[in-house]
């Protein structure tokens, strides 16, 4: 795997996660970012641990699950320009999903903590993030109420009409 382009405001300006940020809001993301890889099915975060990193997943592919009983359940893919997590922007600031490398992923990460207090210093950084933090709660509540439908449609007998998780994308 090659090196991953180093978190700058100019890097972070060219994914299309923060396309529109003004640049001086780049630069205090790329002051809390960091970068990361992960090998093919390596755990990125857990459920019930604490949130304290948001990702911008450069490449590869990463499956949410969610626990039931004694097994985790799959819940969607998020992919390349996909951000992932969303724990750490609401308290108690513990994972609801576990992430789940299905690829080899690189990443931004941003430090949680430190990106809250910049967002609230700065209230237009905040409602930039805040958005895009908008953006992708919608879609993960989206997937959820289709993996719903189809769990209800499977206990039901009745034809699933998606294709399988492993042929979907995210588009956080």
């Amino acid at each position: 795997m090659k090196q991953p382009v180093a978190p700058t405001a100019a890097s972070l300006g060219h994914q299309p996660f923060f396309r529109g940020v003004p640049w001086t809001h780049l630069e205090a993301l790329a002051a809390v970012a960091a970068c990361a890889k992960f090998g093919p099915d390596e755990v990125i975060f857990q459920e019930g641990e604490e949130a304290n990193r948001f990702y911008l997943v450069l490449s590869g592919t990463v499956a949410l699950e969610a626990a039931a009983g004694s097994r985790d359940v799959p819940l969607q893919t998020v992919e390349t320009g996909d951000g992932l997590g969303w724990s750490w922007f609401f308290p108690p600031y513990r994972w609801q999903f576990t992430a789940r490398t299905v690829t080899p992923v690189e990443a931004f990460f941003f430090h949680a903590p430190t990106l809250r207090q910049r967002m609230e210093d700065d209230p237009a950084l905040g409602y930039a993030v805040m958005k895009r933090m908008a953006a992708v709660l919608f879609e993960r509540l989206l997937s959820t109420r289709d993996r719903l439908v189809l769990l209800e449609q499977a206990t039901a007998g009745r034809p699933l009409p998606f294709a399988p998780l492993a042929a979907e994308g995210g588009t956080a």
